[in-house]
C-alpha cells in the first residue's frame, strides 16, 4: 500500500512522463512534415549468361512469374512474352486486391516498367540496365515512386531501401538463378 507521500512523487512522474512522450510525439510529426515521401532503391548482380539471354527471358510467361518476387502475390499467368505497352495483372493470395505490370520500354540494354502494387497504390516506376561483360551481365535494378500515406509516408520513404530492397534482392537472385540454371 502507498504511503500519502508517495503518492504525489508517483503523480509528478507519472507527469513527467506523459509530457516526455506527448513532445517526442509531437517532434515526429512536425520531422515527418518536412522529410520527403520520394524513395529510390537500387540493387545489383552479375548474372553469368551474356545479355541477349537475360534480355530474351526475362518477361516470358515460363519466366516472369517465377523470378519476381512479390510478397504475399504473384504475377498472373499470361502466354508468350510481354512486348512494350502490354499491362499484366498481379494476384495476392490473402487478399482480393489486385494490382498491375505495364512493360514501358523494352530494349536489349534498357527496361522500362510501371508497377501499381494495388489499384490503390501509386506507380512505382522500375528501370532494369542490362550491361554485357563478356559472357555475365551486370544488372541494375532501380526503383522510384512516391508515398502518399499520410503521417507514415516520409518516413516509410526514408525506409524504403530497407523495406524493398530485400524483395528486389529476392528477385535478382531467382533471376540469376533461373537464367544460369538453363544454361
Amino acid at each position: 500500500m502507498l504511503s500519502d507521500t508517495s503518492h504525489p512523487a508517483a503523480l509528478y512522474h507519472l507527469r513527467k512522463v506523459t509530457r516526455i512522450s506527448a513532445l517526442i510525439i509531437i517532434l515526429l510529426v512536425v520531422v515527418g512534415f518536412f522529410l520527403p515521401t520520394d524513395y529510390r532503391v537500387e540493387r545489383r548482380i552479375v548474372i553469368n549468361a551474356p545479355s541477349h539471354v537475360v534480355y530474351d527471358d526475362m518477361f516470358k510467361a515460363e519466366y516472369l512469374s517465377k523470378w519476381m518476387f512479390i510478397q504475399g502475390g504473384q504475377v498472373d499467368v499470361f502466354d508468350g512474352a510481354l512486348k512494350e505497352g502490354d499491362l499484366v495483372g498481379l494476384s495476392y493470395s490473402e487478399t482480393p486486391d489486385v494490382g498491375e505490370l505495364i512493360l514501358i520500354k523494352l530494349s536489349d540494354r534498357l527496361i522500362r516498367f510501371d508497377v501499381r502494387p494495388k489499384l490503390k497504390n501509386n506507380l512505382v516506376h522500375n528501370e532494369i540496365v542490362l550491361q554485357p561483360n563478356g559472357n555475365s551481365t551486370f544488372v541494375k535494378w532501380t526503383i522510384k515512386g512516391n508515398l502518399s500515406a499520410g503521417l507514415l509516408g516520409p518516413y516509410l520513404a526514408f525506409f524504403a531501401n530497407d523495406i524493398a530492397g530485400e524483395n528486389f534482392e529476392i528477385s535478382l537472385r531467382n533471376l540469376k538463378e533461373q537464367i544460369e540454371d538453363q544454361k
